[in-house]
């Protein structure tokens, strides 16, 4: 009796632990951390190499100095830090895959125009650069590749509008009110914006330019401002996505929760919620 009675307490004991901790809401921080050797002013901009599953990361080390290297999106550890040869006053993010002559670079945007340069990331050489489209007063904030089309996506902290460089123009994507745009990431066929202070929300579109959803950052701390975002995890919450940005205030990486970008005819928006990301599976690359 004193067995079974004891089996029936484990029991209930593994089903509250586990409902505990194996459920989460999207737009819930699953992790936290600085980078091992990251530069002086923390990191700014992050992309995804799908060819490798890495993430590039990028920051400031001085004044005319970024620094940059590769993330692991599984363990958060990184590879050896490498130097950008272009006097680049500040970095506000970055995206990767831009093909232009053969080579695939970083694009780091800058406080100084042209804004957004191209980065050989064997070297570090600036090779070229982009069009301006943003002053340098609104900041260009938010970079992306898409690799299926080669487009570029800009963001900008003070100006509504989303753009698309197709190599040789910009057009309009979408517009968002109230701008503060800090941060962008492509792929799973969605665009991904990040935004900071006041507003603190991840804004999902599809490429096709059609609105997804708004992703709150849960239990934020509002002194805190954000910048960078890159594609993360596939099914790292169950069957749900994750997105990495920065934190300048504190100077970490966080990894955040989404919805479910890769599951074909899935239902996408993420008011669910899913299973927890300790029971996820590793990195996929598909794009």
């Amino acid at each position: 009796m004193i067995v079974g009675n004891m089996k029936h307490l484990i029991a209930v004991f593994f089903i509250l632990l586990v409902t505990s901790i194996a459920y989460a809401t999207p737009g819930d921080i699953i992790r936290s951390q600085s980078l091992t050797g990251q530069p002086s002013n923390g990191v700014r901009g992050l992309a995804m190499d799908w060819d490798t599953g890495l993430i590039w990361v990028a920051g400031p080390e001085s004044s005319n100095n970024i620094q940059y290297t590769t993330m692991d999106p599984v363990t958060m550890s990184v590879g050896t830090w490498l130097t950008a040869a272009t006097d680049q006053y500040w970095i506000f993010d970055i995206g990767y895959g831009y093909e232009n002559g053969g080579t695939k670079y970083l694009l780091m945007n800058d406080q100084t125009s042209p804004f957004t340069k191209m980065i050989d990331p064997a070297d570090g050489s600036c090779d070229g650069d982009l069009t301006d489209y943003y002053t340098a007063a609104n900041l260009t904030g938010g970079c992306a590749v898409d690799w299926n089309s080669n487009y570029v996506y800009l963001s900008s902290y003070g100006d509504p509008d989303l753009i698309y460089y197709n190599g040789t123009s910009h057009s309009v994507f979408g517009s968002i009110t109230g701008a503060r745009n800090m941060g962008a990431a492509a792929g799973w066929d969605h665009l991904f914006i990040l935004r900071t202070n006041t507003y603190y929300t991840i804004e999902i579109y599809k490429l096709d330019g059609t609105f997804v959803e708004s992703i709150p950052l849960n239990s934020w701390t509002t002194t805190n401002h954000v910048i960078g975002l890159s594609c993360g995890r596939e099914d790292a919450v169950g069957d749900n996505e994750t997105l990495f940005f920065a934190d300048y205030t504190t100077e970490q990486i966080h990894e955040i929760e989404v919805g479910d970008y890769t599951t074909p005819g899935s239902f996408t928006q993420s008011t669910w919620g899913e299973i927890k990301a300790g029971f996820g599976n590793p990195l996929r690359t598909t794009r």
